[in-house]
């Protein structure tokens, strides 16, 4: 298979998005969340020079203490711009939707005081990112007050609850309160407590959930993960036990870890990535039984550890693939040939995640300001690009909204940013790509904010927090190695309400 082929293969007919859309009923905005737990928010946020973003947040938002509540946002207006994603964004025919994501449309009731409303209305329009987000509850005992710090957050396929990664090796699992569906209990929502806790054996390299999880069918309810000196493990959802490993050998017969994994699209294998090596198994035949694919041989290939994978729906012949080489491959499926290698990122991939429709193609890296936009009609041609903060080595995850509209990223320095691209690019005299500018930024965190993930249905978010730190050291002139001053730390995972209100 061609690039050309698969060119033509993922292009479709343009057509004009509905404009239509129910008028929503007026919602009563609840309180923000107040714990005793969070620490003061007046910490002045100071600019870093690798990044000219974080010198705007500066100069544009003096946060204080009531930062995450107020009511007054940032918006960035780009009237001067020549190009929108939006004149360019294909739109599915009715026979490629698929069946979970039909219409686009969200339909869920919420209870109020004396009533209960029922909101029925394209997911682009539940949310609200004029206004800076509500906390609504998070979780801050369970990670501790030490260097316990949080690797990431993601929602479960079906949105019943949050799934955790934290230094100390444990996977944990967060159901969402009750009181998270009556407005007028959100003031008094009591902290998440984990309801299962995973522990595996040393540092987890990476986790997922798998693709067709429903609580309602037990049998789908498991997450895979990977950690050091370890075989990949399948656990339950339910009761966090290990229903079995899939077994990785090298040339030596001996066992080695993946440094990451994914499942595919409809869920019946799982890529493990190694060093310029892609192992895949399928999900019912546990043990050492796999397929072996090398990235990169005789000088040409894809070269580096794998780092990160992303499939989709729309084109299940694709699959991305992400190398901390700062490449990124395109690859055929099943028969895994190589079609197209892009480069363009500054720092090794950390995460890459499709867009709804399947037509682009979103990238981060680690110690890499920018999340780049490829679109895959037109294969090696970045759209826009997306600036964060990001001068750490761990993954800082982005997400994408389920229409497709907004992209949410964290920073290291505790902002959560949102773009909206339908809004039009900009030149910059900084990068050779163009520049899509925030619509919204806040401070979330008092810490790095390394995991970012929007419910799959409902207008919420959640967020968590924390980086590994050091005691600074002493000068020459004075005894011992460390100062004594206190680190600040905010191992946290958070919840927000991102949806329209009052």
């Amino acid at each position: 298979m061609a690039c050309s082929d698969i060119v033509n293969q993922i292009k479709t007919n343009e057509s004009e998005k509905d404009d239509d859309s129910t008028e929503r009923m007026k919602l009563k905005r609840p309180y923000p969340f107040p714990s005793e737990g969070e620490e003061s928010l007046s910490d002045e946020i100071v600019p870093e020079a690798v990044d000219v973003l974080d010198a705007i947040f500066a100069a544009l938002c003096p946060f204080s203490e009531d930062s995450s509540t107020s009511n007054t946002s940032i918006i960035e207006n780009t009237n001067n711009a020549s190009f929108t994603i939006k004149d360019t964004e294909e739109i599915k025919s009715d026979d490629e939707i698929i069946d979970d994501n039909n219409d686009c449309r969200a339909n869920f009731s919420v209870e109020g005081e004396n009533q209960t409303e029922t909101i029925n209305e394209p997911f682009e329009d539940i949310y609200d990112f004029k206004n800076i987000p509500l906390q609504v509850t998070g979780a801050w005992k369970e990670f501790g007050i030490g260097d316990n710090y949080t690797r990431g957050c993601k929602w479960a396929p079906d949105g019943s609850c949050i799934l955790t990664c934290s230094d100390d090796n444990i996977l944990r699992l967060f159901n969402l309160p009750q009181e998270l569906w009556d407005f007028t209990k959100w003031q008094d929502m009591p902290e998440m407590e984990a309801v299962v806790k995973i522990p595996e054996g040393d540092l987890i390299y990476d986790y997922c959930w798998y693709p067709l999880m429903n609580s309602a069918e037990p049998d789908t309810c498991c997450l895979a993960s990977c950690s050091k000196n370890t075989p990949v493990h399948l656990w339950d959802g339910f009761t966090g036990k290990l229903r079995c490993s899939y077994r990785c050998y090298d040339q030596m017969d001996e066992v080695t870890a993946a440094r990451s994994l994914s499942f595919d699209a409809d869920g019946s294998r799982i890529f493990c990535g190694f060093d310029k090596t892609i192992r895949i198994f399928n999900v019912d035949l546990p043990g050492r039984n796999f397929e072996t694919r090398q990235t990169f041989a005789k000088k040409s290939g894809q070269p580096g550890i794998i780092s990160c994978f992303a499939f989709t729906r729309q084109n299940r012949n694709i699959s991305a693939v992400g190398s901390y080489q700062k490449s990124i491959g395109i690859y055929s499926e099943p028969d895994g040939e190589l079609e197209c290698l892009l480069e363009g990122q500054k720092g090794g991939l950390t995460q890459l995640q499709f867009s709804p429709d399947g037509n682009l193609l979103y990238s981060g890296g680690r110690k890499d300001s920018e999340i780049l936009c490829w679109d895959l009609r037109y294969l090696g041609e970045v759209l826009f690009c997306l600036r964060r903060s990001c001068v750490t080595n761990q993954r800082l995850y982005f997400d994408i909204s389920r229409c497709g509209r907004y992209v949410v990223s964290g920073n290291n320095n505790g902002i959560i940013s949102v773009w909206d691209t339908y809004n039009e690019t900009v030149e910059s005299e900084y990068n050779k790509f163009r520049i899509l500018k925030p619509i919204q930024f806040f401070l979330g965190h008092n810490d790095c904010v390394n995991g970012i993930s929007l419910h799959p249905t409902y207008p919420f978010l959640c967020s968590s927090s924390g980086q590994r730190k050091f005691q600074d050291l002493l000068s020459d002139d004075e005894d011992g190695m460390f100062t004594s001053k206190s680190i600040q730390r905010d191992n946290s995972l958070r919840l927000w309400w991102v949806g329209k209100g009052g």
